[in-house]
């Protein structure tokens, strides 16, 4: 049998050691208490399974003892049985009005008493014990949601492993930066999973579009732009929160801090902080890698067209908090950064990895304020 742990408050000394005695023979451990205060002081500090409380006692009675604990996020689950003599309408209808289970009725007979406890601790046990299956389904539903998302957030992006690839990096660079801008680990989940949608809406334009070799005609380019808004159409039905943050980033993620980007033209704060994360992500992975339309950028040209575009096409504290905690993002595409350096000008090797293009950016920003 389990150690339950059971509180027996009652003013009377004679009625805890009768209570508590039977509740050891049982195989129950006893805490006990004479007044209302003391009870709700040792119930915040112990948790216990069930609390078999007085009505009738001075300074606070077991009726406002009770409604204190059905208050409190810490006790409010906890059964609380009754303890009475007073056994008018009134007094009961008032007992499960502020959150007993059941009462029961003074003098006390331990066969009566071991068998109400045990009914309720059992019931305890079997709500505890649905309560973990409701969250182990609850579990095992989003986790499906979850693997759709990456699995048609890759088919969006194409048939290939590349693509597929590619949702994964961008999920786990949103979920880095969106930490480190502050969000919370909840938020920094939602949009990691959720950014795995963010092109869902190419599903609705014609692969010969979307892996033409070729340059783009403007028509054919307003055709891609309007997948931004396709994706979010797809999911606008949806209450879910993952599908919900999946659509606000569909919507926005080619939004430009400036105002110039698509479909809304939405500019600075008005564009939600998740498609602005989303932005930054999508950009830095798809530069560094090769796509049919185009070849891969080496590291360095990506980093200065990041920096380039800070205030312009991307939200600048962002990009700040990016090049700040480059090791980071870094680690996710396996790049030494010094190495790559060293493939370049003579000039780029003395620029070293911390100190380096982040303070190279600063100090072309405060020339640029100089003249």
């Amino acid at each position: 049998m389990q150690n339950y742990t059971i509180l027996v408050v009652d003013d009377v000394l004679e009625n805890i050691k009768i209570v508590s005695s039977v509740l050891k023979q049982a195989g129950y451990t006893a805490h006990t208490s004479q007044n209302g205060r003391d009870a709700l002081r040792m119930a915040s500090q112990v948790d216990y399974d069930l609390i078999l409380l007085d009505v009738s006692m001075p300074e606070m009675s077991g009726l406002e003892v009770c409604r204190f604990l059905k208050a409190d996020a810490k006790t409010h689950a906890v059964p609380v049985i009754f303890l009475t003599a007073d056994q008018t309408q009134k007094t009961l209808e008032h007992a499960f009005k502020v959150g007993g289970v059941d009462y029961i009725k003074k003098p006390l007979y331990p066969k009566e008493l071991l068998s109400r406890i045990t009914t309720h601790l059992k019931i305890k046990e079997y709500e505890r014990t649905l309560e973990e299956k409701i969250q182990e389904k609850t579990r095992q539903i989003q986790n499906t949601q979850i693997q759709l998302t990456y699995m048609l957030g890759g088919i969006a992006e194409g048939h290939s492993i590349e693509t597929h690839l590619h949702v994964k990096r961008v999920s786990k660079f949103c979920y880095s930066l969106a930490l480190l801008y502050g969000l919370s680990e909840e938020e920094a989940r939602l949009i990691k999973d959720a950014s795995s949608l963010h092109d869902v809406g190419k599903l609705g334009v014609d692969n010969r579009i979307l892996h033409k070799e070729e340059k783009l005609t403007d028509k054919e380019f307003d055709t891609i732009k309007k997948h931004t808004t396709i994706g979010a159409n797809m999911l606008k039905n949806s209450e879910l929160p993952l599908f919900q943050a999946a659509r606000t980033i569909c919507l926005e993620h080619h939004e430009k801090y400036d105002g110039t980007g698509y479909p809304r033209g939405l500019k600075e704060n008005d564009i939600h902080i998740y498609a602005r994360i989303v932005a930054i992500a999508d950009v830095f992975d798809a530069l560094l890698h090769a796509r049919s339309y185009k070849k891969r950028w080496s590291i360095i040209d990506v980093l200065e067209y990041l920096r380039q575009m800070r205030g312009k096409q991307f939200d600048p504290r962002l990009i700040d908090l990016f090049f700040a905690n480059i090791d980071t993002f870094m680690k996710i595409y396996n790049i030494d950064l010094e190495k790559e350096r060293a493939t370049k000008t003579p000039q780029e090797e003395k620029i070293s990895l911390k100190e380096g293009f982040f303070d190279l950016f600063f100090r072309k920003k405060q020339k640029e304020k100089v003249s």
